[in-house]
């Protein structure tokens, strides 16, 4: 599916924390703080960032907890990693067809495995395809301290008495509060519903709805995010196309229901963006009034979508691919 190149959304999420915020790098110093958080290499200097596989990992969560709450009664969002059972993984029970396949002489196609994958993993993608959605890493603002971090202590609590165990002291340091960082967003060759699970992220980073990093249940890691402007981007003119309107990969696909998409897979929003084209790419900009449409339009297909999208289970063996 990705040697061609249907469509695109793009979009600059930017990140203020609103309370510290520890992602560990994972090494240990002799001297300093127990915790500290990641650094890169920036601009001739060391500066702390938002991993983009940090950021993607809350994404996927969240939206999977989403899609288990609209159908809290079925499997639709497989457990990435469950080997076995009703919820096994879209990896595992994939990977067994493909070896039972070659043994016979088959092959298990893109168009096949992306079919039979669940919303996260055709989102996300699996072990068989790469995903739609690609997240950077987040880099501090260009106005932002070269190190805006502060050091706290912390400590372990008895078990019995509640009180603070003794030799049990640790300090960690933090981004501090009010540190704005940037990651670029690509969606591409995407359904309509999945714009809309990105944008309901959005909306819920923007009512501080998530926590990033280590130590969330102590009070880290709250964020407040927020996105000015969402570009739509697809290649060469395309017959019938009305402005406010976004076609998704089933509408591109057409009757063609090897991917398992919908022909019927458009979204309409009123007021409709300003629209420019540039080289072979004709692109919709969508800010403030149009941005908000967007938004709601596109949650309330992910929401119909994923209502109607087929409940989870293990297909059977002799499945031709």
């Amino acid at each position: 599916m990705l040697k061609r190149l249907v469509n695109e959304a793009r979009f600059t999420l930017t990140i203020t924390t609103t309370g510290p915020l520890l992602i560990k790098s994972g090494y240990a110093t002799l001297t300093g703080p127990d915790m500290t958080p990641v650094l890169t290499y920036r601009n001739g200097r060391a500066e702390v960032f938002i991993p983009g596989s940090s950021l993607k990992g809350v994404v996927r969560s969240h939206i999977e907890k989403i899609i288990r709450t609209i159908r809290p009664n079925e499997i639709v969002v497989a457990d990435p990693f469950k080997k076995d059972g009703p919820d096994q993984s879209v990896s595992s029970w994939l990977q067994e067809r493909k070896n039972k396949l070659k043994e016979a002489g088959g092959e298990i196609d893109n168009a096949t495995a992306y079919a039979d994958s669940d919303p996260a993993a055709r989102l996300f993608g699996s072990t068989f395809y790469s995903g739609r959605v690609s997240i950077g890493d987040a880099y501090l603002d260009a106005k932002a301290a070269i190190r805006p971090t502060e050091q706290r202590d912390g400590v372990g609590i008895d078990r019995l008495t509640g009180g603070a165990y003794r030799g049990a002291k640790f300090e960690l340091e933090v981004v501090t509060a009010g540190t704005t960082f940037h990651t670029d967003v690509l969606l591409r060759n995407f359904e309509c519903w999945q714009l809309g699970a990105l944008l309901l992220v959005v909306e819920d980073l923007e009512d501080e709805l998530l926590r990033l990093g280590s130590g969330t249940s102590r009070g880290l890691g709250a964020v407040k995010g927020s996105v000015a402007e969402v570009r739509t981007h697809h290649l060469g003119q395309t017959p019938g196309r009305e402005a406010g309107v976004i076609w998704g990969l089933g509408k591109y696909l057409g009757n063609d229901r090897s991917y398992g998409t919908w022909p019927d897979d458009t979204i309409s929003v009123a007021p409709a963006p300003e629209t420019m084209t540039k080289g072979v790419r004709a692109i919709q900009i969508w800010q403030n009034d149009s941005l908000t449409a967007l938004k709601q339009v596109a949650v309330a297909e992910f929401v119909t979508r994923i209502e109607k999208f087929p409940a989870y289970k293990k297909p059977r063996p002799g499945r031709a691919a």
